[in-house]
């Protein structure tokens, strides 16, 4: 396949620009726990995430980040277990350690960061009572270091504008309540719409995916992406926003859209959570000219202390799959959706699987379950409709990209195949017939042709 992406910008940026991005952090500050005990044993125990390895998994990345000295850090959201207010305390104290060496930090909120929330809370042996949340406001004021001081500002959200390297806006999206107001939506694509006529370029951070990354991921959890995704996604592309970088869902995984005439596209890269399997964070390096972005993901295989950190952060995420299923009557599916689920957590599913599994899903699971089937259909097969089937195939865990209009080529071997037949059989642009009925590009009869779902 033959793909041209097409940039049309310039900069006056004097080297490669470095930037770490983490999400989901999920930071629990110590004196939560003010004593051991069964309350607390009870909490960790259905969780699938490493609440109480947090600390030592957000010192650890601190110290890495102050050892590679990236020019930039993301953090798009869930910096806190559940808002606390001491874990933001906690949390600002250490992202001042990397502002203090000339690392800019950006952050955004997200659902786990503002407004009361149930499960913020203080174990105290037996016990556990509430603790003390944030509002929007104070979120504000704490992170004010962290992209609200010296941005402009959107007086509708928490959203920012921030231009850290003379030629480079970040748009750092507020999304924590799961939704983008009109007034919000219009001042982001302002902000990119400037940017774009300033000759400058344009990367976006927040913590909801703007689009599925595989079949029925909202079936599976009805808030898995933000609301209103598509106006969203055209918005953005016609603003001139097409990569943004995502957590939320705690998976590692590349999506993209195109618009309806096949002229322009949006890349929706998401970020597994540093306190779930397999904890990734992102290293992107933007080139000197901002023509080109490069991205490889990085997993934490153990931190000091627990050397076995990734085989109990993978454990603890098998059972509480195990679990969700049993409670579903739907234990005989464990084994095909841990796959499923570590697959595509880890990203590359078709690379890393070698081998289909598709045929392994027990037809009575589309019987019985005909969502979770289709669902495992995707994540194993890393295909969902959105854009080229292949395209979204892409390596999710290092990859390059330019950015801004988006030219597709389909080589001439390809036309040659697809007409030669002259019987309406439909091909990928690798150039294998495939379902008439499929979705993204296909190519009829020599002619490249966008089908939607």
């Amino acid at each position: 396949m033959t793909v041209l992406i097409i940039l049309g910008f310039s900069s006056v940026g004097a080297k490669d620009i470095s930037i770490y991005v983490a999400t989901d952090l999920h930071v629990m500050a110590p004196e939560l726990i003010v004593n051991e005990g069964s309350s607390w044993e009870k909490y960790i125990d259905s969780s699938h995430k490493l609440e109480d390895y947090s600390v030592g998994l957000f010192q650890s990345m601190i110290d890495s980040i102050m050892t590679q000295r990236p020019d930039i850090v993301l953090i798009p959201g869930d910096i806190t277990k559940d808002g606390e207010k001491v874990s933001h305390e906690y949390v600002t104290r250490e992202l001042s350690r990397l502002t203090a060496v000339g690392i800019k930090v950006y952050v955004v909120p997200g659902n786990h960061d503002i407004g009361y929330i149930e499960n913020a809370l203080y174990f105290d042996g037996d016990r556990r009572y509430h603790a003390e949340n944030i509002t929007a406001d104070d979120f504000e004021k704490l992170y004010a270091s962290f992209g609200y001081k010296e941005s402009i500002r959107d007086e509708n959200s928490l959203s920012y504008a921030v231009e850290p390297v003379d030629g480079l806006v970040i748009l750092g999206i507020d999304s924590h309540t799961r939704k983008i107001s009109q007034n919000s939506l219009d001042w982001i694509c302002e902000q990119a719409k400037n940017a774009c006529q300033n000759n400058k370029q344009v990367i976006a951070m927040m913590h909801h995916p703007i689009m599925e990354h595989f079949n029925g991921q909202t079936d599976m959890k009805s808030d898995a992406i933000i609301k209103d995704d598509e106006n969203i996604r055209s918005r953005m592309m016609e603003a001139g926003i097409h990569a943004v970088f995502t957590g939320h869902f705690h998976t590692t995984d590349v999506a993209m859209a195109y618009n309806e005439n096949h002229t322009d596209s949006i890349y929706d890269i998401t970020t597994g959570s540093k306190i779930s399997y397999p904890m990734h964070h992102r290293w992107v390096t933007i080139s000197e000219n901002l023509g080109r972005i490069d991205i490889n993901t990085f997993a934490t295989n153990s931190i000091e202390g627990h050397p076995e950190i990734a085989d109990v952060a993978k454990k603890r995420l098998e059972k509480c799959i195990n679990a969700k299923l049993e409670s579903k009557g739907a234990s005989f599916l464990s084994s095909i959706a841990c796959k499923a689920t570590f697959l595509h957590c880890e990203g590359n599913e078709n690379e890393a699987n070698g081998v289909s599994l598709i045929d392994s899903i027990p037809f009575v699971a589309f019987v019985l379950y005909p969502e979770a089937w289709y669902a495992m259909n995707s994540m194993l097969d890393d295909f969902s409709f959105f854009g080229d089937d292949n395209q979204n195939r892409a390596n999710d865990l290092n990859f390059s990209i330019t950015l801004s209009e988006i030219e597709i080529e389909v080589p001439e071997s390809i036309h040659d195949i697809a007409a030669d037949k002259n019987d309406e059989q439909s091909y990928n642009l690798w150039g294998e017939r495939i379902n008439r009925n499929s979705h993204g590009i296909v190519i009829q009869g020599g002619n490249k042709m966008i089908k939607n779902p």
